[in-house]
Order: structure tokens, then sequence, then C-alpha cells
């Protein structure tokens, strides 16, 4: 972080207190010191501990789920059964055999008695043939995990160039504070030395209050200063996943130089409504085939008995192998809205794309335009500092020589530190500009 120490106009002979008995607000007592974070560090931090990251993961995840659970539909399914029944059968009374039974000598509760049945057995279920539905379907699934890892990389752009963002609005409000806390020392400063030539009777009671005013007029903005530095940090700490209130020391970022232009990557978001285009076609392929017959194999085995000391004996298995065809003749129209439905959102997507082309290419023309006005201005502004800078040094032998008043020195620190101010306002918004470039291309900031 850079530090810009205030000049002095001419030593104090004593502490003055502030008039009007408005004391500036002590500063906090720091138990111990913030931990130093650059902008790489922050950007590694955000990638493992930021909460939108970690949602997105959590997205791709989800996807490679959803390709197991879709290809277990064309493997076969293996069920065991066992089961134990007890009944008491009537159908038999019905029965002509039951007007019989008496003039045999069966009485009619032999033909109801309640029995049990216990049951082992397995089950087999096996897709034969879809017209491609199955292998479709789990073909969906797949690029379903590649659009979600295409939406994970733009998730992690956006928030990658977030942080930086914020990285730099929290760089922008201390460089502000602390030039604004140069301003209010220079201003106490100046209250003090015109108390002392008024006590010496070289000034006047109109100096002493035009120093009051400045030196009032900078309090409201140190105050402003102060907390917009803490919302900035608030919002920075908000993106790496760290307490809002949790202090942080960040490293300046310097001086960027000039170089050519990056070469971009393939912006994700495009690839994405991409992928999406090809799933809704492939979906159209599992429409299609809801209308064609299918085919299913079911097989089942097992023991079926009274008792169950029988269970595992022969002649007491049971089997049984049936082919299954199913042919939808009308389901009231609802697979033809399915593909209506489908093909309605194949072509939002497709125009999606297309304005996300268009808007793409304008965000990349808009950045390197931004950045060569971006490198213009930080150059004039820090031509504008150099020029101030040697204005206030011509000043202060001017008022050393007793040729200009302290007002007029005032006025030179004044417009120095507004110099100043806006040449790092312009180096940070040079930085600002490099990342819009990088994102453009769909590059990280780093």
């Amino acid at each position: 972080m850079l530090l810009i120490f205030p000049p002095v106009l001419q030593a104090p002979a004593s502490p003055v207190p502030p008039p009007l008995n408005l004391a500036t607000p002590p500063l906090p007592v720091v138990a111990s010191t913030p931990p130093s974070l650059d902008l790489a560090g922050a950007l590694a931090r955000a990638r493992n501990e930021n909460p939108m990251l970690r949602a997105a993961k959590a997205r791709v995840e989800e996807r490679r789920g959803l390709i197991t659970s879709t290809r277990a539909d064309a493997l076969p399914q293996v069920t065991l059964v066992g089961d134990f029944t007890r009944t008491r059968d009537v159908s038999m009374l019905n029965s002509s055999f039951a007007d019989l039974a008496p003039s045999f000598g069966f009485p009619l509760s032999t033909l109801v008695g309640t029995r049990g049945v216990y049951t082992t057995q397995a089950n087999l279920t096996q897709p034969l043939f879809y017209w491609g539905k199955l292998g479709t379907a789990i073909d969906i699934a797949q690029m379903g995990e590649k659009e979600a890892s295409y939406g994970f990389t733009t998730a992690e752009l956006d928030v990658l160039h977030g942080v930086a963002k914020a990285y730099l609005a929290v760089l922008s409000a201390q460089a502000e504070q602390e030039v604004i806390e140069s301003r209010r020392n220079t201003a106490e400063q100046f209250v003090s030395d015109v108390k002392a030539r008024l006590e010496a009777q070289t000034a006047t009671e109109l100096d002493r209050l035009r120093a009051e005013s400045e030196w009032l007029a900078v309090i409201p903005e140190a105050l402003q200063a102060e907390a917009n530095v803490r919302r900035s940090l608030e919002v920075l700490n908000g993106q790496l996943g760290l307490d809002p209130k949790a202090p942080l020391s960040l490293v300046a970022l310097g001086q960027t130089e000039p170089g050519p232009r990056p070469e971009g990557a393939p912006r994700s978001e495009l690839l994405q409504l991409r992928q999406q285009e090809a799933m809704y076609r492939a979906n159209d392929k599992v429409l299609i085939s809801d209308l064609r017959p299918k085919f299913d194999l079911t097989a089942s085995y097992g023991y079926q008995a009274g008792k169950t000391d029988l269970l595992f004996k022969e002649p007491y298995d049971t089997w049984k192998v049936s082919v299954t065809m199913k042919f939808p003749v009308f389901d009231g129209l609802r697979s033809s809205g399915k593909r209506a439905q489908n093909t309605a959102q194949l072509e939002q997507v497709k125009q999606q794309r297309l304005d996300r082309e268009r808007n793409i290419a304008i965000e990349q023309s808009s950045a390197d335009r931004d950045l060569v006005k971006a490198s213009a201005m930080t150059e004039a502004a820090r031509r504008a500092h150099d020029a101030a800078a040697e204005a206030l040094r011509m000043s202060r032998d001017s008022f050393d020589q007793g040729l200009i008043t302290s007002l007029d020195l005032l006025q030179a620190e004044r417009s120095e530190r507004q110099a100043e101010s806006q040449r790092r306002q312009a180096e940070l918004k040079l930085w600002a500009a490099r990342f819009d470039q990088r994102r453009a291309l769909g590059l990280p900031p780093l």
C-alpha cells in the first residue's frame, strides 16, 4: 500500500487544540496485525471458499450422478424377493365343484381352509430394444455434465473478476482515504500556523476563519472515506468467504505495464449454450422413440411351498421367462406436445446464443477501446501530478522567501493532493480496464 506523508508547512510551536472543540474520532486499537493479502492470494482463496463456486461444483457433481442413474436404466435390474402370505380363499365355494362336494362327503369348510405360502424368488428385468432411447438418454446426461462444467467455468470467471474488482475498490477507497487524511493533517497544521501568526500579529482574524473553514470542510470527507473503506472491505470479505468484519491488509498492485493483447479463450457461455442446443436435439430423438414399440425381457426363478422345509427342493421350484412388446397407440397427444415444447426451447437457446455472440463481440471491442482510453488517462494523470508536485515545490520555496502566504501554500498542497488522488485512481482504473479485457477474452484476472 502506498503511503502519502503530508508535507510540513512549518514546525508548530506547541500543540493547538482543534477549534470549536470538535475532536477527531480516535483510531481503533488494533490488537494484532491484520493478515496481508495480495491479489493472487485473494483469487486462490476465492476459488476454494467462495460459496457461489462451491454451488457450481456441486452442480457438476449432480450431473455426474445423473449419468450413473441414467445408465442404470439400460442395465438389467435384479431383485430378490422373500414373501410369506397367509390367505383364506373362498373362490372354490363359488364353483360347480362346491355344489357336488357334499354328495362326495367333503364338507365345505375343507374347501376354504387357511393356507400359508412361502416364496423365495429372483426377478430380472432387461430392456431389449427402445429405438435408441436409452443410449441417447445416456448421451444427454453426459452432455449435461459438460454443460454444467461450462457453467462452472463461467461462474469461476465471474467470481474471480468480481474479487479482482472488489480488491481494486478497496485499494481505491484506501487511496482516497489516505489523500483526505493528508489534507486533514495539512489543514490542521495550517490552523496551528495561522493561530501562531495571529498571536504574533502577522495574520488576521479572516485568515484564522479561512483556515478553520478548510479544516472543518475536510472532516466529513474523512468520515465518508472511512465508511467507504469499511464497506469495500466487507464486500471483499464476503466474496472470499470471510467474516465481513475480518481485518485485511491488501498489497498494492503497483503500476501496470503495457503489453500485447492476450490470446483469448473460447467463451464458456457460448459453449454452454451450444451444449444445451445439442441436448435439446438429442432429446427430440428420445421423444420420437416414445411413439414406437418397445421390447422388454422379464425372467424369474425361485421356490414356492406351503412349509419352510420344502423350500429349495424339487418340485417346488418355479420359473418364468417372457418377452413383452409395448406399442403406444394413443397417449392423448402428450408426446406431440412434448416435441413442440422441446422445439420451442431449442429455438430459444439458439436465439440466446446468437444474441450472446453479438454481445461478446461488442464487449471485446469496448474493452479494447476502454483499455486504450484508460492508458491515456493514466499517462495524463501522471504528468498532471508531476506538474502539481513541481508547483508545490516552487510554492514552498516562495513561502520560505515570504513571497506568498500560507493560504497560497495550502492551495498548492490541496492541488497536489488532488492530482495524487487522480493519478492513483487512474492507475487503478487501468488495472480495471485490463481485467475487463481479459474477462471479455474469457481469461481470469491473472
